[in-house]
């Protein structure tokens, strides 16, 4: 599968020296790389869409979705959460689903299995999609991206040339909206045929026109086959108007294109429940086990992702304390990453924002860039950060800096519950462990370039 930096700087869309900044972005934050690239303002929405369709050889949408609560509530919030998917349309019994990675077999299966439909997947940008499962099922994702200045990317790159006619497969959005209430919301409003479209599509709320238009299905595609558990889905065959010799070609597709290609293909399926799989996911989910010093010292040095480091802190921490969080500090706050420990689930942690500028045990490390060990004081970053934890006010608790070039990107929190002490026993161990992420960073960040 081709690379998404790669595809974009073939595109024209985006230079070499900014992928390599979001690629940076992406090993001290997190998220995809198109989630980092949108934050820079280095691409829009629409050329990240279409460089996805290139990339997983199938359809892509962006922008703004209105989506119906009946196809919602076909999908429980556990599994969106889990999968990260939002289901967009149903026809008959195939579901549309859009999603970031569309090869995930396993979780084809699963969703299948779950809904009793067909699923068909589309792609989506990241940070559309966490904007999404937020809005409609209350799952928390990290504030930076969810946050994604939509109003800058309207400045960002523009997709098509400024001498190029628009293509077939692209509507704006109040055609979006106008075609979507009349088909599926079944409030028909008519739309008006736009004169000329904008290189850059507005992204906010659409607002239909009032003159009058019937609407024509502009993606004929049928949507591919549901692919085997044992391989791969083919490539999707390329759509009218897709030019291969055109680098800014791609499949990106509207909800009343889903909907016209699953009414002319409506089929039933509901596959085997994979038990192996079911299994497998559930021994994932039981809490690691501690890590000594030593062994996680020797699982720092061989780190091959951001993740990796977050695994091996926290199982550390947690042989020493009874709850563990890192977050990851940004200019507008620290937000949860990763906790291991006593109520601790991803749901809860991905609930902690501590804004930075006000008092509390996160603005004390990260401006003194040392460690803290005592009675945490109630202030109000303090209160926020003990609430979302769940747990109760310990009597104590340590927290910590790590950096990367010379700057702090995360704070490990730890105390041993409410009402509990730590001890200072092992504060030396955590300081070098500190150090020696910081040199995971910087071996990362050198393999990023």
């Amino acid at each position: 599968m081709p690379r998404l930096g790669e595809l974009l700087v073939d595109m024209g869309a985006c230079t070499p020296d900014r992928v390599r900044e979001a690629l940076e972005a992406q090993v001290l934050f997190g998220g995809r790389l198109g989630t980092n690239l949108l934050e820079l303002g280095a691409v829009s929405e629409e050329v990240l869409a279409r460089a996805l369709s290139r990339q997983h050889g199938g359809r892509a949408t962006y922008g703004a979705v209105h989506l119906d609560p009946k196809v919602l509530a076909l999908l429980k919030p556990e599994l969106a959460d889990r999968f990260e998917v939002v289901p967009c349309a149903l026809s008959g019994r195939r579901l549309s689903v859009l999603c970031c990675n569309p090869r995930d077999l396993a979780m084809i299966d699963e969703l299948s299995f779950a809904t009793g439909k067909q699923i068909d997947l589309i792609v989506v940008p990241e940070a559309r999609l966490w904007a999404l499962l937020r809005a409609h099922y209350g799952v928390e994702r990290p504030t930076r991206g969810l946050e994604v200045d939509w109003t800058r990317q309207r400045r960002a790159v523009s997709l098509e040339p400024e001498h190029a006619p628009a293509g077939p497969d692209l509507m704006d959005e109040a055609e979006f909206a106008a075609i979507y209430a009349e088909r599926v919301v079944g409030t028909a409003t008519p739309i008006a045929k736009p004169v000329s479209r904008p290189a850059t599509p507005t992204l906010t709320s659409p607002s239909p026109s009032t003159s009058t238009r019937t609407a024509t299905p502009l993606f004929s595609r049928t949507p591919p086959p549901l692919p085997s558990k044992r391989r791969a889905p083919p490539p999707a065959p390329r759509p009218p108007g897709d030019d291969p010799a055109d680098p800014f070609s791609g499949s990106l597709v509207s909800t009343d294109e889903v909907l016209a290609a699953l009414q002319a293909e409506a089929v039933a399926a509901h596959p085997a429940r994979d038990e192996g799989r079911i299994a497998l996911d559930a021994a994932l989910e039981t809490a690691p086990k501690p890590l000594s010093f030593k062994d996680a010292v020797a699982a720092l040095a061989g780190v091959a992702d951001r993740g990796a480091i977050a695994r091996v802190v926290l199982r550390y921490g947690h042989s020493r304390f009874r709850r563990v969080v890192l977050l990851t500090v940004h200019a507008r706050g620290a937000d949860g990453w990763e906790g291991l420990g006593d109520g601790l689930t991803p749901q809860t942690v991905a609930r902690v924002h501590v804004p930075l500028g006000s008092p509390g045990v996160v603005q004390t490390v990260v401006e003194s860039r040392s460690h803290f060990l005592g009675p945490l004081s109630r202030t109000e970053a303090n209160i926020r950060l003990l609430r979302a934890l769940a747990g109760g006010a310990p009597k104590n608790a340590f927290a910590m800096p790590i950096l990367a070039r010379g700057k702090v990107v995360n704070v490990l929190y730890a105390d041993d519950g409410r009402g509990a002490l730590v001890s200072s026993d092992g504060v030396g161990e955590l300081l070098i462990l500190a150090s020696k992420i910081s040199q995971s960073y910087d071996v990362l960040l050198e393999r990023a370039r």
